[in-house]
């Protein structure tokens, strides 16, 4: 396990936001395992903004991970939420994975300006050999038999994948591999 948290002060939320993303993705980007949890803080003051952005990594095997974030201005809460929400599904439809965990804050520090901050925490899936070599599936589909009682109905998917510190989609593919069906009611 490991925690990673990056701080960045500015004259904006903007740009201490775009400052921590940096940050945090920089020394994700040399760390393997995957993000389990985001937490994050946003404070405004007179004399600017603080963002600090914290993940929680979990697992050893290299895998993509990122944070992702925006920050956007509407008239109203409605707009400025819809707005952000708008703004970080286009930023996540240019990536492969899955959302871990999502933070999101607006505020209103002046009559019809408000702003919307939405962070999310992503992994993707794992492109390194390891995790697709044949050595390593056999492996990872061995042991997760073992923790199923060879019961493919009997398992948390979720808690396999953290324990290997791959994606769900990862184990599925491992047990539909086998023969057995996604839903997990057993052999097909």
């Amino acid at each position: 396990m490991k925690v990673i948290s990056k701080a960045k002060a500015s004259r904006s939320v903007k740009r201490a936001l775009q400052g921590a993303l940096n940050q945090v993705n920089k020394e994700l980007e040399g760390t393997p395992g995957m993000i389990t949890k985001l937490e994050c803080e946003i404070s405004l003051s007179a004399y600017g903004a603080y963002v600090s952005i914290m993940t929680t990594i979990n697992g050893d095997e290299p895998c993509r991970k990122e944070v992702l974030g925006v920050n956007t201005r509407g008239g109203n809460r409605d707009s400025s939420v819809i707005k952000a929400a708008g703004g970080l599904n286009e930023l996540l439809g240019e990536k492969s994975g899955e959302i871990v965990d999502i933070f999101s804050r607006t505020v209103s520090p002046l009559p019809g300006r408000v702003y919307t901050t939405m962070i999310a925490a992503v992994n993707g899936v794992s492109e390194d050999s390891s995790t697709r070599s044949t050595g390593a599936r056999r492996e990872r589909i061995k042991k997760t038999l073992e923790l199923m009682g060879n019961s493919p109905a009997t398992i948390n998917i979720a808690h396999v994948a953290e324990i290997f510190g791959v994606s769900r989609s990862i184990i599925y593919r491992d047990l539909e591999s086998l023969g057995f069906d996604r839903a997990g009611a057993g052999e097909k």
